[in-house]
């Protein structure tokens, strides 16, 4: 019975996220498409899955406070790491930072407002 009721508990979570879409692109024109999932409630933080235009794959955690601020942290399987604050006071949500070494920057969509879709 306890194994049931563990196996409708994580069902019930995973219905509970939802994907916004992100776009960004580095200093020397490397563009990069991809999602940030996030919780049922939009809010606290999630995963990013990024892919470039180039062939990079990367991956990474994203989170945001109660003031709508908030930061990534990026790894790329090709090795390059990065972070960027990430702001959702505008729309679309801005992200500012570096990858692998050269300055990055993008948009995202507000992950409160995909709660239910």
């Amino acid at each position: 019975m306890r194994m049931i009721l563990c196996s409708v508990a994580l069902l019930a979570l995973g219905g509970c996220t939802a994907t916004v879409p992100v776009a960004g692109e580095t200093a020397d024109g490397e563009k990069f498409t991809g999602t940030f999932s996030t919780p049922g409630d939009g809010r606290g933080g999630g995963a990013l899955a990024l892919s470039g235009d180039k062939g990079a794959v990367c991956d990474g955690r994203w989170q945001l406070d109660a003031d709508r601020l908030g930061s990534i942290v990026v790894v790329c399987e090709d090795g390059r790491t990065g972070t960027a604050e990430l702001s959702v006071r505008e729309t679309p949500g801005t992200m500012r930072g570096m990858l692998g070494g050269k300055l990055f920057k993008g948009t995202f969509d507000d992950p409160t407002l995909a709660v239910g879709k």
